[in-house]
C-alpha cells in the first residue's frame, strides 16, 4: 500500500537515479539481477547474525528493484522478461531473507512456514488478477493493489533485523496481514470474474 499511495511524490528521485544508470548503460535486466544477488546476500548475513550489513543490502536490494522499472521507462525497454524476472526474483529475494533468519533462530519454524504459505496464497491471487483484470497502469502487467506490498514487507524484515528478540510476534503478525491481502483480492477478483461470466453469458444470448 505504501508503494502505492507514496510512489509519485518519490518517483522524482528515482527518475535521477535511473538517469544514472542509463548513462552507464546499465539495462533493466542488469540491474533486476543486480537487486536479486544483493537482496539473497542480504539472507546470508543474516543467517551469521549481522544487523546493519543486511538492512543496507535489503534496501538496497529494494532501491534497485525500484530503479529497474524506472529505468525501462526512461530508455522504453519494457518487456515480458523483464516483468517475469522481476516478479520471480523478488520472492526468491524474500526467501533468502526468511531462510536466513531460519539458520539463526531455528526454533521460530511455525512463523517461517506460515510466511511461506501466506505468500503463496497471496501471490496467486496476485498472479490471477493480473491475468484478468485490464492493465491501465504503467507496469507490464495489471497490479492489484494490496494492504501489504514489497515496502511493507522490507519495513518487517528490518524490523525483525533491529528487534530480533521479537522476531516470532512480528512475522506472525505480518502473516496475518498478508492473509488478509489475499482474502480480499480473492474476494475481489471472484466478483469481477462473475461479472465477466455474466457479460459473457448476456452476450451469448
Amino acid at each position: 500500500m505504501i508503494d502505492t499511495k507514496l510512489r509519485k511524490y518519490v518517483q522524482p528521485v528515482f527518475n535521477q537515479v535511473g538517469k544514472g544508470f542509463v548513462r552507464l548503460k546499465m539495462t533493466p535486466n542488469m540491474i533486476t539481477v543486480m537487486a536479486f544477488i544483493i537482496g539473497v546476500s542480504a539472507g546470508v548475513f543474516i543467517a551469521f547474525g549481522h544487523i546493519v550489513i543486511p538492512i543496507v543490502l535489503l534496501w538496497t536490494s529494494g532501491l534497485l528493484d525500484v530503479v529497474d522499472g524506472t529505468v525501462a521507462r526512461l530508455t522504453n525497454k519494457h518487456s515480458k522478461i523483464g516483468a517475469y524476472l522481476d516478479l520471480i526474483f523478488d520472492r526468491m529475494v524474500e526467501a533468502a531473507i526468511i531462510l536466513g533468519f531460519y539458520f539463526l533462530f531455528k526454533e521460530y519454524a511455525l512463523a517461517y512456514l506460515l510466511f511461506f504459505i501466506s505468500v503463496i496464497f497471496n501471490f496467486t491471487t496476485f498472479l490471477v488478477a493480473a491475468s484478468l483484470f485490464k492493465n491501465e497502469g504503467e507496469k507490464s502487467v495489471h497490479y492489484d493493489i494490496g494492504i501489504a506490498e514489497r515496502t511493507e514487507t522490507f519495513i518487517v524484515f528490518t524490523l525483525m533485523m533491529v528487534f530480533s528478540q521479537h522476531v516470532f510476534i512480528i512475522l506472525m503478525v505480518f502473516n496475518v496481514i498478508i492473509f488478509l491481502t489475499g482474502i480480499l483480492r480473492f474476494i475481489r477478483t471472484i466478483r469481477y470474474a462473475s461479472k465477466l461470466n455474466k457479460q459473457v453469458q448476456l452476450h451469448e444470448a
